[in-house]
C-alpha cells in the first residue's frame, strides 16, 4: 500500500486580508496559499529554496487548478497537506489539501517547469533534487463521487 503522508504539512491562519467582506476567504487567496505551502515543502525537502538557486534552477508555474469545497473563515487555522502528484523530466506537479479542523475546504494541484536560470528555458530537474522527491509520497486522487458530493463555497 502506497504510504498517504503528504511531504509536508503547512498551516496558515486566516487574516482579515484574506478575507471577503463575508468574512470569508476569497478564493484568489487560496493561490496564494498554495504557492506558500509549495516553496515550505522546498525547504523542508532541500533545506532552502535557494539550494535550486545554487543550482541554476527555479521551478516556474505552468499550470494552477484549485476547487473550492466549503468556506474558511477569519481566524481558521488551514493546514494544506502537500503532496508530490507527479515528477517528469522537467516538471514536478504538487497537490495540496486544505482543511480546518479536519473539514476539506480546498483541493488542488499546481505544474511547475523547472527553469534553467542562466538559459532562461526548461531544463532537467537535477538528479539529487530527483531523489528527495521521488522519496515523496504521490496523491490519492478522490472519487468522482466525492467530488461531486462537495459543494463550492458560497460566491466563490
Amino acid at each position: 500500500m502506497a504510504d498517504a503522508r503528504p511531504a509536508h504539512v503547512h498551516r496558515v491562519r486566516v487574516r482579515p486580508v484574506d478575507c471577503d467582506r463575508q468574512g470569508i476567504v476569497h478564493a484568489s487567496r487560496y493561490a496564494v496559499f498554495f504557492e506558500a505551502a509549495m516553496v515550505e515543502t522546498l525547504r523542508s525537502l532541500l533545506g532552502s529554496y535557494k539550494e535550486l538557486e545554487k543550482h541554476g534552477i527555479d521551478f516556474v508555474m505552468a499550470e494552477t487548478s484549485i476547487r473550492y469545497l466549503s468556506p474558511a473563515r477569519f481566524d481558521d487555522l488551514l493546514r494544506i497537506a502537500v503532496r508530490v502528484r507527479t515528477l517528469g523530466t522537467t516538471t514536478l506537479t504538487m497537490g495540496f489539501d486544505a482543511d480546518v479542523d479536519g473539514t476539506p475546504v480546498a483541493t488542488g494541484w499546481n505544474r511547475y517547469v523547472s527553469f534553467g536560470t542562466p538559459e532562461l528555458r526548461s531544463t532537467p530537474i537535477p538528479a539529487d533534487f530527483r531523489k528527495v522527491l521521488e522519496r515523496r509520497p504521490a496523491t490519492t486522487r478522490p472519487t468522482r463521487s466525492a467530488a461531486r458530493s462537495a459543494a463550492p463555497a458560497p460566491g466563490h
